[in-house]
């Protein structure tokens, strides 16, 4: 059952890492300035998706463990993760006025 909190954890740090995206209008209270705000949640956001890479690897290397239900969606962890990485892009390319 160790692979299953492998992947619940990695879930975890996927939804931490939305939750320190700069679209989130708590990060302009925290820090004044774009450049700090894009700074602060482009490093904690890398630093949280690779863990969460590191997690659901290691949850799929340990395939036997998992149950079927987390197994289906431990296949779809790289998609996911991509798509979340794509969004950051986004957030940070529409923070500097380069998109819209």
């Amino acid at each position: 059952m160790k692979a299953n909190k492998y992947l619940y954890s990695s879930i975890f740090f996927i939804l931490l890492s939305f939750f320190c995206s700069a679209f989130n209008p708590l990060m302009g209270n925290l820090f004044g300035s774009i450049t700090s705000i894009i700074l602060f949640t482009g490093i904690v956001n890398s630093i949280l998706l690779i863990v969460s890479i590191i997690l659901s690897d290691m949850a799929l290397k340990r395939r036997a463990d998992l149950s079927t239900g987390a197994l289906k969606f431990a296949k779809w962890m790289p998609l996911i993760i991509f798509i979340v990485i794509m969004f950051h892009l986004f957030v940070t390319l529409k923070m500097f006025g380069i998109i819209f």
